[in-house]
């Protein structure tokens, strides 16, 4: 099969675009958004709709670089759905270059534009952030949507954070933790949730460690006047994928790429 025009320039997801490109790219389009004279552009499409001659159009994330010390750890790793700050490689330095990114500012062109363009040589992600930004543009989409009143309900009886010292402590042994809810929608005057726990780990060898954690997530249901079944732990081969559909992720903001937690299983499916 002949290889794509962009695909023999070497464009990938991931592949940055140059200021100087990036300007040039502009002026051949209208964008809503302000691009400065030094900010860069990210390939958001996936590889394979990158070299396809059934994509008209590449996506393309924003990218402003960061100052000295405007690199913030509440950005960092995932852990806000709408901002990213993330590091590149630079191939002239061993410096990391801070990024900054927006969910909300990516523009589209038409892939014949990138045709007179290759990739900036001098920035890269690691395999690793590259997954992590390809991560944060999904899990804008994918976050579970629980009932407002049942998240209402938890945060109103742990006015101490007892969440936050859990999602810490449930790094070391779960991959993720499932709630499924009964009714699944705002309860009225006199309505009691109905709640079932499933804690996912990645080897037996952590299932006695991940109850523990899971019963004292239960605890703070509990104390929020929910009706809570016993909780079920299990590892990522026990769990069949019919159950995990029952169930959606409590994405704690505490649980993020800088724990070095693993995917959870329904992201490996």
């Amino acid at each position: 099969m002949q290889r794509s025009v962009l695909e023999a320039l070497g464009w990938r997801q991931g592949s940055f675009i140059d200021s100087e490109s990036v300007a040039k790219l502009i002026g051949d389009m209208n964008s809503k958004f302000t691009i400065s004279a030094n900010d860069l552009l990210v390939v958001a499409s996936q590889s394979c709709d990158v070299a396809s001659s059934q994509e008209e159009y590449i996506e393309l994330s924003i990218v402003r670089l960061l100052r000295a010390g405007e690199f913030s750890k509440q950005y960092s790793h995932n852990r806000h759905p709408r901002v990213l700050h993330i590091e590149a490689n630079s191939n002239s330095s061993d410096e990391k270059i801070n990024l900054k990114l927006q969910a909300h500012e990516k523009i589209q062109i038409e892939k014949q534009l990138l045709e007179e363009h290759t990739p900036d040589s001098s920035i890269n992600f690691s395999e690793e952030n590259l997954n992590q930004y390809v991560d944060w543009l999904a899990g804008r989409y994918k976050r579970p949507a629980l009932p407002t009143k049942f998240d209402q309900l938890i945060a109103f009886s742990d006015k101490k954070g007892k969440r936050k010292k859990i999602a810490k402590r449930a790094n070391d042994y779960l991959t993720g933790i499932y709630v499924e809810i009964y009714p699944n929608r705002d309860i009225n005057d006199g309505e009691t949730y109905s709640v079932n726990l499933l804690g996912i780990t990645s080897g037996e060898q952590s299932i006695t460690f991940a109850t523990d954690v899971l019963n004292d997530y239960a605890d703070i249901l509990k104390d929020a006047g929910m009706d809570v079944s016993v909780s079920k732990v299990g590892t990522e081969f026990q769990i069949s994928l019919g159950t995990l559909r029952q169930y959606q992720r409590i994405n704690f903001d505490y649980l993020s790429y800088e724990e070095s937690n693993p995917l959870p299983p329904d992201t490996r499916i």
